[in-house]
């Protein structure tokens, strides 16, 4: 059976339901309400929801099917009038739970009504020290071996499941100072005609003309009628570090949108990809200093746009994407999602360890998380200095072999100018006149030209020792 793509909005009384079933036999459609459980079956199609409230179906319900579109509309009065029904596009998490296997055998099937169960700690640090897991939440250990190895254009560690959690942090720096290229750095520096459009660019989201009544398209809601509903079984630390590694990633996507000018290119797929730690190196964060300070870091490092006024403005960008709400983010997240499913390196696997959960997570988790971490993202500035790549000195350095550039320049034109002045004045007097005319004439010209030539003797010695300096 398939899943028939759908959509839900309500006003104060009712709720609508929108079923986009076109290869329908109408003859054989069955519609079910019972409480907050509403039920669509029609040959090929199956949809099985649990709404946020409870409808009734009775005399004042109505329905109807649009031949053109496919389309069943059907109108279902409130139990309780003027009760707000939570999340209604957050599809996913409406659709009721099916046994279907995935990846990650440690998020088990929906228990609960919100989809999160936070496990008690009592306080203690989690050892990762010999913790060789990754993926979303660090779920998996044996799904894959020598994934690194087998995608080797996607992950910088090539072996994640013999380096533990918290060895990864090292070895990454490590690998990130070793590829630093401060002459792609001051490159970019010193080229402010070339940054300039990316710098004073606007990110689609922050246009005057967005609307910021954020719509699901078709293509989107039909990514996420196709995840299934799961239940996500984290400890505190764990649903941290989902968030950190959240902002990873959409640091990564903004980065993008600001590089590309708001259109993604064929190579965004490679850049969100690489930019993120989380994807690259299956790395987790523990604060979020520490995820801004690595997505600054890589930003300097592996683009072609390499400027630490650009990775400003996409943490601005980021603090902004934020505050449109958990809808417009599980937007980007499908948008990222469609890239990596797009790219010819197969980045799906990108998807199927990370993405997909990250995109039925986002639909569960709270509102007030996101706005805690978006407040979290504007509060924290990230230095120069703080990002260890010796940027500060590398940039003094090449302000004093630039001034000593233009302090040589500038000696160089002064020396020519006074080169040419001696040169002048030289030629001025070895230069005699002669007149034509009478003897007495010409024998007094001559005498005057003999003064002159005695004249012309020390600005001959002048002019050797101008080209002569030793």
């Amino acid at each position: 059976m398939l899943t028939p793509r759908f959509k839900l909005t309500q006003d104060d009384n009712h709720v609508f339901i929108t079923v986009h079933a076109p290869y329908t036999n109408i003859g054989d459609t069955e519609i079910d309400v019972d409480g907050e459980h509403f039920l669509f079956v029609s040959s090929p199609y199956f949809l099985r929801l649990r709404l946020p409230g409870r409808i009734v179906d009775n005399d004042s319900s109505k329905g109807s099917y649009i031949c053109d579109s496919g389309d069943f509309n059907l109108t279902f009065d409130k139990e309780t009038p003027g009760e707000h029904f939570e999340n209604l596009d957050m599809i996913t998490s409406l659709l009721a739970p099916k046994d279907i296997p995935d990846i990650n055998p440690n998020l088990v099937e929906m228990l609960e009504e919100d989809g999160i169960t936070l496990e008690n700690e009592n306080n203690e640090v989690i050892d990762y020290s010999n913790k060789y897991s990754y993926g979303f939440a660090n779920k998996l250990t044996t799904e894959f071996s020598n994934i690194g190895s087998e995608f080797p254009q996607i992950f910088e560690l090539r072996v994640p499941e013999t380096v533990s959690i918290e060895d990864r942090t090292a070895k990454r720096i490590k690998h990130e100072d070793d590829k630093f290229s401060s002459d792609h750095y001051l490159a970019d520096f010193y080229d402010e005609e070339l940054l300039e459009p990316f710098l004073t660019g606007i990110v689609s989201w922050n246009k005057p003309n967005f609307n910021k009544e954020i719509e699901f398209t078709d293509d989107e809601l039909g990514v996420l009628k196709e995840l299934p509903n799961k239940n996500f079984l984290l400890s505190k630390t764990e649903y941290k570090e989902v968030l950190y590694g959240l902002v990873d990633i959409l640091y990564a996507y903004c980065y993008d949108k600001r590089s590309t000018l708001n259109e993604s290119t064929v190579e965004s797929g490679w850049t969100i990809n690489k930019l993120s730690a989380t994807l690259s190196w299956f790395c987790t964060f523990r604060d979020m200093r520490e995820v801004l300070t690595t997505c600054y870091r890589r930003a300097l490092i592996y683009p072609i746009f390499r400027n630490y006024d650009l990775c400003v403005k996409v943490r601005n960008d980021l603090v902004s994407l934020f505050k449109l709400g958990k809808k417009f983010i599980v937007k980007c997240m499908i948008e990222i999602h469609q890239l990596f499913n797009a790219s010819n390196d197969a980045r799906y696997i990108l998807n199927q360890l990370y993405i997909r959960d990250y995109l039925i997570f986002l639909q569960k988790c709270r509102n007030e998380e996101l706005d805690e971490l978006c407040n979290n993202i504007a509060n924290i500035e990230i230095s120069k200095d703080d990002l260890e790549l010796d940027i500060v000195e590398l940039e003094e350095a090449a302000e004093l072999v630039k001034q000593e550039e233009v302090d040589s320049i500038v000696e160089n034109e002064v020396a020519v100018k006074m080169a040419s002045m001696s040169l002048l004045k030289g030629l001025h007097r070895t230069n005699p006149v002669y007149i034509e005319g009478d003897s007495d004439e010409f024998e007094s010209d001559s005498s005057d030209s003999s003064d002159s030539s005695d004249s012309s003797d020390d600005s001959s010695d002048e002019l050797d020792s101008d080209d002569d300096p030793s």
